[in-house]
């Protein structure tokens, strides 16, 4: 493929040479692989987390109304809407016992070094949820600093606070999803279509990926995370189909009863994410979810597991990662699933310097592997540090499997390469250290610690073809067992056991030997360097304004990303034809794109 750079100025409903602050996600390019490198001046963990928030001492509450209303005085709190700008006073401690719902149009500031605590009652009839959630138009503005944080938490007593202890934050957005093709509005976040006094609650969806929600910025969720029924539960994030320009960094989920975040669709990029000892999985992504995200840790705690993980209906074990294209794995549902990770260090449950067949018979039922991809899923991992886990990662039947578009694989499947880079499955530069001591198979021939397949026809073959894919050099240079897994060998304190992890990696560890941010032609479109964007003014399109709010490329691109003069991506695109920048701000950009151009139109 021709690799090709447009530079471009959009005007976009008046002229205005000075662009607006977007919140934008660009790939920083790091000399590591993980989180963190080895310098404890750019540790990003430190001064706003807490690893042991059961032993916090929190102030007790002192504002019992704003957050609930009238209804704290009722015995069955219900929900309490917010129209036009609520802004929450740092010097209270506010109770948390309803549902709080930031209407269309209404937006919840909460300053940094806020503390709200939460208490739900699901014995109340009513139940009582303790959540926030942002409804689609609505905007929450949360923005913690290193030195101030804003802290969810428990309302229960030091030593007493336990997962499940209230809802969660739950924002609905009008971006994209493919959970219906036909009528977003009636899509609704699982379990709110019981809430009998308001079942409308929490519907998302619609045509704007560049929809704004707000802003998370230095956030801790501790003891989240609530089951409303059966295999429906809200985790501690929830983001259903947020758009592009809500901007999220620097949040901890701490001791979450299900998920630790989870996104539903939706085009919203992160940085600096923490799921800490969760109970379901560390980061889960469904219905077409095509974010950007980068710098991330997930860490187990062995006794801390989904307690369903042997239901005999509805069944879930606890991953690193879990992703889902949408919920039969049908071929060609879009959006595609398809976000980006990047730099994320990912503990699993095995201690370091023991093996998975030392933990209990629960512990090795209840968890699994790094990364769970089903259901026609095209998740792509790059960069990042695997350890302790049971296996890897598990492709999860043939769907998707056969979006690695690697012709071992394919032709094992008997199917064809399909030209579809928004439908590719990759895992390249990661650094995977435990397979020798993680998990074989005595029964089947479906793992063999570092792959699983599942269990059908031809799944030793499927095996092999998927270990192999792992294996091979290139752009998916994935570095398997450099190193034994013992401790010192990696990152200097990983210990679930711990109250004071310390996530860098320690001297001549194998995550220092560098990442790759060059070879994959998707993330080549998602960095930008200081020669090109000072290259800009020697090429420009024309004419202008945009006045259909889209770039059209003539032919179908592999992939685009367009960035403002700071270096920042604002949009990305796979395999398309177009660049949509309707709700863009006016100014100057560059665009690279890689594939087959032909021409630019600038309607």
């Amino acid at each position: 493929m021709k690799r090709n750079f447009y530079y471009i100025i959009l005007f976009v409903f008046f002229i205005k040479m000075i662009s607006d602050k977007i919140n934008a996600q660009t790939l920083t390019v790091t000399n590591y692989v993980g989180a963190l490198s080895s310098d404890p001046n750019k540790d990003w963990t430190e001064g706003w987390t807490n690893w042991n928030p059961n032993q916090a001492n929190y102030p007790a509450v002192t504002d019992t109304v704003t957050l609930n209303g009238m209804l704290s005085t009722l015995p069955v709190p219900g929900e309490l809407k917010v129209s036009g700008t609520l802004t929450l006073n740092n010097s209270k401690v506010y109770l948390l016992k309803g549902l709080l719902v930031i209407t269309d149009g209404a937006t919840l500031v909460i300053p940094e070094g806020t503390l709200i605590r939460s208490q739900s009652d699901l014995n109340s009839n009513p139940k009582n949820y303790a959540s926030i959630i942002v409804e689609r138009g609505g905007k929450i503005i949360a923005n913690g600093t290193k030195d101030k944080p804003i802290v969810f938490t428990s309302n229960n007593n030091i030593g007493q606070r336990n997962r499940g202890d209230w809802g969660g934050v739950l924002i609905a957005g009008k971006a994209l999803h493919n959970l219906s093709n036909t009528n977003f509005d009636n899509v609704q976040m699982e379990g709110f279509n019981n809430i009998s006094f308001n079942p409308n609650l929490a519907k998302f969806g619609g045509n704007q990926p560049n929809d704004n929600s707000g802003s998370l910025h230095y956030v801790r969720l501790e003891f989240g995370g609530l089951a409303f029924e059966a295999n429906k539960e809200i985790n501690a994030l929830t983001l259903g189909a947020v758009g592009s320009q809500t901007s999220i960094h620097h949040i901890q989920s701490s001791f979450s009863n299900d998920d630790s975040f989870e996104w539903f669709g939706g085009s919203v990029n992160s940085k600096y994410l923490i799921a800490y000892k969760g109970t379901d999985d560390d980061f889960d992504t469904d219905n077409g979810y095509s974010g950007v995200n980068q710098f991330g840790i997930g860490i187990r705690d062995t006794s801390l597991f989904d307690l369903t993980y042997n239901a005999t209906s509805g069944a879930s074990t606890s991953e690193g990662f879990e992703s889902d294209n949408e919920g039969t794995g049908t071929a060609n549902v879009k959006p595609y699933t398809n976000a980006v990770f990047s730099n994320y260090t990912m503990v699993g449950p095995v201690p370091v310097g023991t093996k998975y067949s030392e933990l209990n018979s629960t512990a090795r039922s209840a968890f699994r592997r790094g990364a769970r991809i089903r259901r026609n899923s095209s998740l792509r991992i790059v960069n990042s540090i695997f350890m302790g886990y049971r296996n890897f990662l598990m492709i999860d039947a043939d769907s998707s499997l056969k979006n690695t578009n690697d012709m071992g694989i394919l032709t094992l499947l008997n199917e064809v390469p399909v030209d579809q880079v928004a439908k590719q499955l990759y895992f390249s530069n990661n650094l995977i250290v435990n397979t020798s001591s993680a998990f074989t198979s005595t029964t089947d021939t479906t793992a063999n610690g570092l792959a699983e397949v599942a269990r059908g026809s031809k799944s030793l073959l499927k095996l092999n073809a998927l270990t192999s894919w792992l294996r091979q050099g290139g752009c998916l240079a994935n570095n398997i067992d450099p190193v034994a897994f013992t401790s010192g060998t990696v990152l200097t304190n990983p210990l679930a056991s711990s109250t004071t992890p310390d996530f860098k990696p320690v001297a001549n560890s194998p995550a220092l030997q560098g990442a790759d941010f060059t070879c994959n032609s998707i993330l080549r479109n998602l960095t930008v360097s200081v020669k090109e964007i000072s290259e800009s003014t020697n090429a420009l399109f024309f004419p202008n304004p945009v006045t259909q709010g889209k770039i059209f490329f003539h032919n179908t691109v592999e992939s685009y990303g367009l960035f403002n003069l700071q270096g920042e991506l604002v949009i990305s695109g796979l395999d398309t034809d177009n660049a949509d920048v309707s709700g863009i701000s006016a100014g100057v950009y560059l665009i690279k794109i890689e594939g087959k151009i032909q021409k630019v139109i600038i309607p």
